[in-house]
């Protein structure tokens, strides 16, 4: 449609072009006419050429009437001339306006100043001043859009953390039975071996003992951070054979084990797993991520959906943030990435090589 919107420009440009010249040389008629009328009305011509002179003014008073004519009637031509660029314009801001998305606001600015920047070219007067209006109009609809775009993604954040609370719950429901039942199997052992030992000293009594005490403390600290709704783990992570250097997940679990959701994320979606620079405990996990978010907001990978939580920074930048949030913090500067790194060190003899056993390994992994 742009393409049939510029030749339609280029058209319209050519006519005003050619009408100008028109104007023009109608222009330069009517004032030697009007200057021949005045030198016979101040008698600067002889009587003798006044008879012929005469006539000629009145055929040449016909012809600047006829010719007023045709100028009004071709500057009625420019003003729709102008009329129908400007309907161009606006038809295709609608046009605009109706495919406008977080993802492609950049092109169709572009292609938007591109078609202002034709139309001046073709002869079509258009002010700084309404360049940027229009400008101004667009952003004021892509700002529309993200908050749509961004309620939207928030409705489904939340969502996903209902979710996830509940799943985790459900987690802690289990390892609380779990524990429970370990701790009521030890407390059986002890006391058919403190019945068996007769109140004598006894290696088993004393292991069960230390093993009871740890399964009651286990069981204790589950209790609590059940308790702690907004307790969590924040964790710091990145991928560089799958994303580069410098590219981190900043994201937060309330899992008793925080591990399980690092390996979960490095399980299938991503071809190596993820390092960890840190994992943080804190009682408003939520909190925490929330602020460590907003410090590398304009690092952000993915900047039109801020579910993806990856940002463009250095460990250090983090750490900092981390500091200033929560307190101090122990981190790992350098990842491992062994998995990356063996990958690189190995030659296309050595895969052939290994191939029958990798294959062998992962016979039984399923599918993606």
């Amino acid at each position: 449609m742009l393409e049939d919107v510029l030749e339609l420009g280029y058209q319209i440009g050519s006519v005003l072009l050619f009408l100008a010249f028109t104007i023009v040389a109608l222009a330069i008629a009517y004032y030697v006419a009007r200057y021949l009328i005045r030198a016979i009305a101040q008698g600067q011509i002889s009587a003798k050429a006044n008879s012929q002179q005469r006539q000629q003014i009145d055929i040449l008073n016909v012809q600047l009437n006829s010719k007023n004519v045709i100028i009004a009637e071709q500057q009625a031509i420019v003003t729709n001339s102008h009329k129908a660029i400007d309907s161009i314009l606006n038809e295709y801001w609608k046009l605009l306006v109706a495919r406008l998305t977080t993802q492609n606001f950049a092109s169709l600015k572009k292609n938007l100043q591109g078609l202002m920047d034709k139309a001046i070219k073709a002869g079509h007067p258009i002010s700084e001043e309404r360049q940027k209006g229009i400008m101004n109009a667009l952003q004021q609809k892509y700002e529309e859009v993200l908050k749509k775009e961004y309620a939207k993604q928030e409705q489904a954040r939340i969502q996903q953390r209902i979710r996830e609370e509940a799943r985790v719950e459900a987690e802690r429901q289990r390892e609380l039975q779990k524990l429970e039942n370990e701790e009521l199997t030890i407390q059986n052992l002890l006391q058919r071996a403190l019945l068996k030992a007769q109140n004598e000293h006894n290696d088993e009594v004393q292991r069960l003992q230390e093993k009871l005490a740890e399964a009651q403390s286990k069981l204790e600290r589950a209790k609590s951070q059940a308790q702690l709704t907004k307790a969590g783990f924040i964790y710091v992570i990145s991928n560089i054979g799958s994303f580069g250097e410098g590219v981190f997940k900043v994201g937060m679990t309330r899992r008793l084990e925080p591990m399980d959701r690092v390996r979960e994320l490095g399980d299938a979606s991503v071809p190596f797993p993820f390092d960890v620079h840190m994992m943080i405990s804190c009682d408003n996990a939520p909190a925490l991520e929330a602020a460590l978010h907003r410090g590398l907001n304009l690092q952000r990978v993915n900047r039109v959906n801020f579910r993806k939580e990856y940002f463009r920074a250095n460990v250090e930048q983090i750490v900092e943030l981390v500091q200033q949030n929560h307190g101090q913090v122990d981190y790992i500067a350098d990842p491992e990435a062994i998995e990356y790194r063996n990958s690189l060190d190995m030659e296309d003899e050595d895969l052939e090589a290994l191939a029958p056993e990798l294959e062998a390994l992962t016979a039984g992994a399923d599918g993606d």
